[in-house]
């Protein structure tokens, strides 16, 4: 069953978010679309639990992964604006130990755009480390880059919100959470958190995942755009998740992450209470259809200043763009921050749209041409990064109706 509003425009859409629940693909969600700043739908259903004994609730909060990237570009890109940071100083300008290993001159811009070169760890590290902010942030501030920053692009999993959060912390002198509490969540008063306080656990449903495991879901579409005529040598320099000094066993398998039912690491306290904001920010979908509805208007709304048209339009200007070298043949494209449309990553219909999908499915993103925002949230894991076909259908449906190609 599915409840909420739809703006009768949009029946066609709501029909397609009720299929995805009652055809099983998903367990529990919700969206929420805007359309010049105004709410057309905002829809949930399915269940909260595997055993489908608890619904899912107009105020189920759930981990969304790295949809929480976005939300940590716009702290960073405040404080860009009260002229406090510099994109294009370095790093180490903010935070002194980061220059170690040759990183002296890496700019600010390139912790944003995954050009930096650290999209990992490579120090093995015990399972639930990325929970400590001091050890990530110091291993981080000592280690070389795997590759020449600013020359190539390679999805920094986990740790971008570790480089974005060490400089508004230094900045700010808050760490992250507390700054997008603070600055943005309680002004909007938005249902989401980097950082989850104990007393809205009691709202919060678990991630469940799929077979095979998640790094397996991740692998797959990418293998299977790789050339034929490849090596099997050339399958393990491209993709050794296992190997902490490859780019993509540093980012996804340091430390390694249990994906199994009932052992997953995003379900657990320690998880959804500390700060991990490249992966563990937890809302609702129409907290994140909201946010993005600000950027989608101009930057502002109920007098309330999240960011400048300026600095929105900067910020989804393309920096990298191109094959991914911790995705392997995976074509991403980013701005400051930000995930921008390709072929293998959609954003909705408009592909300079800007915004974050997280792993498993769910997805926010601001079209500020068109002035539409999405928010979808899920608690079902799907196969790949780009596994956000609910979502999507669902936001094709309310371009099509609005005659928006």
């Amino acid at each position: 069953m599915v409840n909420g509003y739809c703006d009768e425009r949009f029946i066609e859409a709501k029909k397609v978010f009720e299929e995805s629940i009652d055809s099983g693909f998903e367990l529990g969600c919700a969206i929420t679309m805007e359309v010049e700043g105004e709410v057309v739908l905002d829809l949930w259903g399915g269940h909260a639990d595997l055993d489908k004994t608890k619904e899912w609730k107009e105020d189920t909060i759930v981990n969304v992964f790295s949809t929480t990237k976005g939300m940590a570009a716009m702290c960073l890109l405040q404080l860009v604006e009260k002229g406090l940071i510099d994109l294009d100083a370095p790093v180490s300008q903010y935070w002194p130990e980061f220059a170690a290993s040759g990183k002296e001159t890496i700019p600010v811009r390139y912790l944003l755009c995954h050009k930096s070169g650290l999209c990992g760890v490579r120090e093995p590290l015990d399972q639930g480390s990325f929970a400590d902010w001091e050890l990530i942030c110091s291993e981080l501030a000592k280690q070389e880059p795997f590759w020449e920053p600013g020359t190539a692009h390679g999805y920094h999993a986990i740790t971008y919100g570790h480089l974005v959060g060490e400089v508004v912390r230094r900045v700010s002198g808050k760490s992250i959470g507390q700054y997008f509490n603070d600055e943005i969540a309680v002004p909007l008063n938005l249902d989401f958190w980097i950082g989850l306080p104990e007393d809205k656990f009691n709202r919060v449903t678990d991630i469940n995942p799929d077979k095979p495991g998640l790094l397996q879901k991740i692998l797959m579409p990418i293998l299977l755009k790789l050339p034929k005529s490849l090596a099997p040598g050339s399958l393990k320099m491209l993709f050794d998740f296992t190997d902490p000094t490859t780019p993509a066993g540093a980012a996804f398998n340091n430390p390694k992450m249990s994906m199994q039912t009932g052992e997953m690491e995003a379900n657990t306290a320690k998880w959804r209470k500390a700060e991990i904001p490249a992966a563990n920010g937890h809302g609702t979908a129409r907290s994140i259809a909201k946010l993005y509805g600000a950027l989608a208007i101009g930057g502002s709304r109920d007098g309330v200043h999240v960011l400048s048209q300026e600095t929105i339009e900067m910020a989804r200007q393309t920096e990298s763009d191109g094959k991914d070298l911790v995705l392997g043949q995976l074509h991403t494209r980013f701005g400051l921050g930000f995930m921008l449309g390709t072929e293998d990553v959609s954003m909705g219909p408009n592909k300079d749209a800007m915004g974050h999908g997280g792993a498993g499915g769910s997805l926010g993103f601001a079209d500020p041409d068109n002035k539409i925002s999405l928010g979808f949230t899920m608690n079902q894991m799907h196969p790949g990064i780009t596994a956000w076909k609910t979502a999507t259908d669902v936001a094709e449906s309310v371009y099509k109706t609005l005659n928006i190609s």
